[in-house]
Order: C-alpha cells, then sequence, then structure tokens
C-alpha cells in the first residue's frame, strides 16, 4: 500500500479506447476571431483542506478511472484496463482497496454508479462498440446481470456505432432495486446524445431516445459532440428528473476539421437536457458558449447535481490566454445558468493560477457547496490559430492533481479555497486532449487517458480518483479528503 499526505490550503487498450474518434486527416485553413469574454474572477477563501493519497491498483494499460460511493459508505472505483472492466472496493473509507469482480474481459470505457439500495452498476463500452450495462448485488464481488436492448444483446442496442456511455439509476419511493430507473447515455453515430431507458432494474433496455430536440441545439450538435454525463436527481422537488450534458461545436469548424472524425474541432459550447417522463422526451438548454475561438473539450465537461437536485457543469476553457477551470451553476432546473437563459451567464473561475488546466471533474452537496478537482500545471500550452491547444505542447510539462471547495457558489462572488492535492508530479510530458486522434501526433501524449473523477461520501468529503504514470509512482490512485470544511450540512 502507497500512501503519502499533503495538506491542502485553500496505456494500451488495443483499438477500443475512449473517444472513438476514427482517425482521419484534415487540412484547416480557418482564421477564427477570439472572443472576449467576462469571467467571474477566482477569489481566494480561508481554510484548508487534509488530503491522504493512496494506490488503488495497477495502470494494467488503462486509466480514466471513475468513483462512487454507496449509501452504506462503501467505495468503488472502474476503468478499463488491459484486464478488462477493472473494478476494486473500499470497506475503510477510501483507505484500503481490494479487486472485485471483473464484469468483462473487454473494454473501452467504464462507468460506475450505484442506487439507493446499494446495488452497484457498471457501464461499459464493449467489442461490437455498444453499451453494457452491468449490475452487482453482492458490492461488486460478482456482476450476474448484463442489461439486454432489443436486439437481446447490448443496452445500447443502436444502429449506429456508440461512444463515451455514462450511466446512473433511481429507485422511485415504494420500489426496490428490481424497479430501478436506469439509464445509459452516450454519443457517435452520427452524432446526437442518446439515452437507453429501462425500468426493471437494469435486466432490460428500451429504444434509444435522442436527447437533442431544439433547433439551436442541432444546429450546434449536429455532427460533433462530447457526451459530459447523466445523473438522475434522487431527491428534492424535481426527484426522478434526469438530466443530460454535453459539449458541441458549429458546423463550420465540424466540416473543416472532420465530421466525428476527428477531435480537433473546438467544442466551444455546453449543452444540458432533462426529462421528468422517464427520458420518453426532453428540453435541451444551453448551458454557456464561449464562442469561436475558444474550447471547452479539456476533455469531458462534468455534469454533477446537489441533493437538491441542482445541475452543475464543470469545464475547462481558453477564454483567456490559457485553459482555466469554470462552473456553472443552475438553480432554477436548467433554465438560467450563472443568471442567464442564453448561454452567456460568465462562468465562474475556480484557479487563480497560471498555465494549463485540464479534465474537470465536479462532486456537490448541499446547494452552492461543490468540490473540484482538476489537472494543472504551470506551463502554458500553446494555442492553434482558431483556438485548439497544440498537440505535444504540453511536452516537459509536469501535472499534479489540485482540489477546490466553494461553499458559496449560489452566490454572485462565489469563493475558492483551491490547492495542490499530490505532492509529486503525477505525469511528466505533454497531456493529449484528441482522443484517438492523439496517435497522429508524435509529441502528444494519452497515456492518462481522458479524464479524472470526483465524489462525495456520506459526511460530505471530497474523494478523488485519478491516473498516475511517473517513473516513481503508477497505477490508479485516490484522493481521500480527511479534514476540513464538508459540502454537506447534517
Amino acid at each position: 500500500m502507497t500512501r503519502t499526505s499533503t495538506t491542502l490550503g485553500r496505456g494500451n487498450r488495443g483499438t477500443r479506447r475512449r473517444s472513438r474518434r476514427l482517425l482521419a486527416g484534415s487540412s484547416l485553413t480557418l482564421l477564427l476571431c477570439l472572443l472576449a469574454w467576462q469571467v467571474a474572477p477566482s477569489a481566494p477563501a480561508a481554510g484548508s483542506l487534509g488530503w491522504s493519497v493512496v494506490k488503488v491498483g495497477p495502470k494494467d494499460g488503462g486509466g480514466e478511472p471513475s468513483i462512487a460511493y454507496g449509501p452504506e459508505g462503501n467505495a468503488y472505483i472502474s476503468y478499463p484496463s488491459n484486464s478488462g472492466m477493472s473494478f476494486f472496493r473500499s470497506f475503510s473509507d477510501g483507505r484500503s482497496w481490494t479487486s472485485g469482480g471483473i464484469a468483462d474481459p473487454s473494454s473501452g470505457d467504464t462507468t460506475v454508479n450505484v442506487d439507493s439500495s446499494g446495488a452497484v452498476y457498471q457501464g461499459n463500452l464493449n467489442g461490437n462498440l455498444q453499451g453494457d450495462v452491468w449490475k452487482s448485488f453482492d458490492f461488486g464481488g460478482t456482476w450476474p446481470q448484463r442489461g439486454q436492448g432489443l436486439d437481446g444483446q447490448d443496452a445500447t442496442s443502436n444502429p449506429f456505432l456508440v461512444d463515451r456511455e455514462w450511466t446512473d439509476a433511481y429507485i422511485p419511493p415504494g420500489s426496490t432495486t428490481d424497479q430501478a430507473r436506469v439509464y445509459i447515455q452516450y454519443d457517435f453515430g452520427p452524432s446526437q446524445v442518446w439515452v437507453n431507458t429501462s425500468t426493471d432494474g437494469g435486466r432490460t433496455f428500451g429504444t434509444p431516445v435522442d436527447v437533442v430536440s431544439s433547433p439551436e441545439a442541432e444546429a450546434a450538435t449536429f455532427c460533433n459532440s462530447i457526451p459530459g454525463g447523466l445523473k438522475v436527481v434522487q431527491s428534492g422537488p424535481n426527484a426522478g428528473r434526469i438530466y443530460a450534458a454535453w459539449l458541441a461545436a458549429d458546423l463550420p469548424t465540424s466540416v473543416a476539421t472532420g465530421c466525428n472524425l476527428t477531435q480537433m474541432d473546438t467544442f466551444h459550447s455546453a449543452w444540458i437536457a432533462w426529462s421528468d417522463d422517464g427520458g420518453q422526451t426532453w428540453t435541451d438548454h444551453v448551458v454557456f458558449d464561449g464562442g469561436f475561438g475558444h474550447d471547452a473539450s479539456a476533455l469531458f465537461a462534468d455534469l454533477t447535481l446537489d441533493r437538491q437536485g441542482n445541475p452543475y457543469v464543470a469545464f475547462g476553457d481558453n477564454l483567456k490566454d490559457e485553459w482555466d477551470m469554470y462552473v456553472m451553476a443552475s438553480f432554477d432546473g436548467g433554465n438560467t445558468w450563472n443568471g442567464k437563459s442564453d448561454g452567456t451567464g460568465a462562468p465562474f473561475q475556480v484557479n487563480s493560477d497560471s498555465g494549463t488546466h485540464f479534465f474537470p471533474a465536479i462532486a456537490a452537496g448541499d446547494p452552492g457547496k461543490v468540490d473540484v478537482a482538476y489537472l494543472g500545471t504551470s506551463t502554458k500550452i500553446a494555442t492553434l490559430p482558431y483556438g485548439k491547444p497544440a498537440p505535444g505542447g504540453g511536452d516537459g510539462a509536469d501535472w499534479y492533481v489540485y482540489g477546490a471547495q466553494s461553499l458559496n457558489l449560489d452566490t454572485a462572488n462565489p469563493t475558492w479555497t483551491v490547492s495542490r492535492v499530490t505532492r509529486d508530479p503525477i505525469h511528466h510530458g505533454d497531456v493529449c486532449t484528441l482522443g484517438l486522434f492523439c496517435a497522429v501526433f508524435p509529441t502528444a501524449d494519452r497515456s492518462l487517458l481522458d479524464f479524472i473523477d470526483a465524489a462525495i461520501d456520506g459526511s460530505g468529503k471530497a474523494h478523488v480518483a485519478f491516473t498516475q504514470d511517473t517513473d516513481k509512482n503508477t497505477g490508479i490512485y485516490v484522493a481521500n479528503q480527511r479534514s476540513g470544511r464538508s459540502v454537506l450540512s447534517r
């Protein structure tokens, strides 16, 4: 067991990797005007958070771990690796980890979530480039249930190939885990954002439903999209509502950079859709649009809900002269974001340091109380003329995990406690955000894959799962908050 402590004051997976943006060359001659955006500045807050860092398991050619906490306090981490759907669990609040069962020896992407009964779910991008949903009734020891769609096989049963699945579940009042509503979100095909629904605890799934419904969302999403997560409201006035988030671009740059072929587009707008009828119909709404020349795909925008069901989206963006970390919040059911209904609300900047900040992860407790994690380096990665980070531009950079907390995000000027979580670098060199297209550029490095993840436990303390691949330490790790303020008032 490897442990380090810090104080916070403010692989090779063959051809089935995340972001299956097929490799295709493209020539880009666009020079787009950069828009100047007003940003709500980061303000420091008093206080500190104490952390311990623990090794979870081997990297095994994989990475990008997902983390979830069950209602009984168990912690779960899932990630794709050479062994398949690698799964680890902790019964000691993240202090020690043991391996659970491997649901499928073949995996392209995984995700993990729990329902209110304690049943554990994993999503998986399988070898058929379709999405599976596996379910465990013994805390991840075994995985006896694989959801089936209309084709009798995959949960998604989509006529198109799919990419990057996210899952969540909800047990309605008076029901059991056998009647849980289980949802899986994904994209690809014609680059729409799809959701399949199960009403029998994840045993069977219905037809894919496109969540992109308005002409404005369709115009932005057509050709290129990056799904940012699906969450179900567990309590509060909108209990049972489903939220799905994604990043989108615009038709001119999508065509110029390869429609759904590369990830060289600038995904400058964040979107959300919600459903109140179990995923049958959806209402979509723009969260934020940075405009031409800005790119929020650093890499995935991350969606979370607080315990009253208010949605938050965290993302990295080059709204200034570097990629910084930002948060948008809605306290009226997704209709307005940071005070605006048209995507022009000033995003709250999390970091106050200079450099490059990628891989956002966010978790929320009470309304307005959030924890944000991300990777950061003091190296400024250069920006291509149309707003994309230069592939290989981080060569020689040292990257660390950072954590941030705001306890007043529901105010006009939220304050942040921000500092470095890891004592040593977790990666040296470039961090590429182009998915499979990273392979085109000799100095681009995708060894961390595409994201980190964050969750809170029942006491409101934060836990951050990440990949590390230095000469000193390599593997999957978790940072556990051990002291400082909680995002839950009890």
